[in-house]
């Protein structure tokens, strides 16, 4: 029997709230029974252990070698460089002085650990000038170079902001994973390779230091209704907050996304004191709608007072504005098709009168949803390439 695939993520001292922590232990029981999933924690991030006890890290050590400098050497690269200079006349040897007599430049950090039997793979954060440490940097390139000695592909995710100008860092690993479409297309086009990839937004609303529970909450419901509901990876969800005093009014919207149902699921808020007579929310939908779901590719029901739930959706569609539209608005991109109230456009919501203006935003999500694959599907990708290349 093949010894299980192992994933190796690699926790630092600024990816420790406790939302990022609770939520890599879901991740860990998502995939236990393809992968085992291990966390390791560099020996300079050591002051974290106490919060990572439920993940049950493994500490390595690190070392930091730096190069010995003194004027002799310096006097002798000058000799040989003799007046070269930048094109601006900047002697090289000027900036030269900066680095061979104060050596702080040339250090070298190297991870002292063996790969554990049948590692398939690292992940770890991408650090970045706009708010990543000295020793972040020094540990993600050290954990480059370890994985180039030990053929173990490394893959970076977007933590901090990757659409900056700094490509450097991202340019390293094997692969990117990103966080909003933004980064993603942005680096697609200046890194030039295919292994890059968007997560949905219910797994990149996690790896913020502002993540809540109502994202840890959302995450935990997506796994589970994606699994229930065995919705494929390629289609695209819809966050219907429905209310029985529209019911006309989302008959027609259902109506309009006919063309496109087959690749569309359905999810509807429904809540208990929505009932009419003897029939509950969710009867009444299944009853008003029953010739609309035929062309429809999937739908699902959920309690509006679970709103964290929408964080499944790749975006909101709305016949109003109201409660689940301002909740929405604040993380997904959400839309209010209304003929009678004007047109607007603010943040993440936009109001729209036609139902051209309807169909060509859920279009866009349809084509957003594309490039987005879960965190779980990205490393057994990296476990299937492990073992063709073995």
């Amino acid at each position: 029997m093949n010894p299980t695939p192992i994933i190796l993520w690699i926790i630092q001292a600024n990816q420790t709230t406790p939302i990022i922590l609770d939520y890599l232990k879901t991740l860990q029981a998502r995939v236990e029974r393809q992968i085992s999933l291990m966390f390791w924690v560099p020996d300079t991030s050591t002051g974290q252990m106490d919060k990572l006890k439920p993940l049950n890290p493994v500490v390595y050590k690190t070392a930091t070698r730096s190069a010995a400098f003194s004027n002799q050497t310096y006097q002798a690269k000058r000799d040989a460089l003799n007046k070269e200079c930048f094109s601006q006349g900047l002697l090289i040897t000027d900036v030269l002085l900066l680095d061979d007599l104060g050596g702080a430049n040339a250090q070298m950090t190297t991870l002292e650990i063996s790969p554990p039997e049948n590692t398939c793979g690292i992940i770890l954060q991408v650090p970045s000038p706009m708010g990543s440490s000295e020793i972040e940097e020094k540990n993600f390139h050290a954990a480059i170079l370890w994985g180039r000695q030990h053929k173990v592909p490394v893959l970076g995710y977007e933590l901090l902001p990757l659409d900056t100008r700094w490509t450097l860092a991202p340019s390293l690993p094997d692969g990117i994973i990103t966080r909003y479409p933004e980064s993603y297309e942005y680096l697609k086009d200046q890194l030039g390779h295919n292994n890059i990839w968007q997560i949905p937004h219910y797994e990149a609303a996690i790896f913020t230091s502002i993540a809540t529970n109502f994202h840890l909450n959302g995450v935990k419901a997506s796994y589970h209704y994606r699994n229930t509901h065995a919705i494929p990876a390629d289609r695209t969800v819809l966050y219907l907050p429905h209310n029985v005093a529209m019911i006309h009014e989302y008959k027609k919207l259902i109506q309009i996304l006919r063309p496109l149902g087959k690749k569309l699921h359905l999810m509807f808020s429904v809540g208990k004191d929505q009932a009419r007579g003897g029939y509950t929310h969710e009867q009444m939908i299944k009853m008003v709608y029953k010739k609309e779901f035929k062309h429809i590719a999937s739908h699902s029901f959920h309690d509006m007072n679970s709103s964290w739930e929408m964080m499944m959706a790749d975006a909101l569609v709305a016949c109003s504005t109201g409660f689940t539209t301002l909740v929405g608005e604040k993380d997904l991109p959400c839309i209010i098709f209304d003929p009678q109230v004007p047109e607007t456009s603010r943040g993440n919501k936009i109001r729209v009168q036609t139902k051209e203006e309807l169909l060509a935003f859920v279009e866009e999500q349809m084509e957003c949803r594309k490039h987005k694959i879960e965190l779980a599907d990205i490393m057994m990708l990296m476990v299937k390439t492990r073992e063709t290349n073995a």
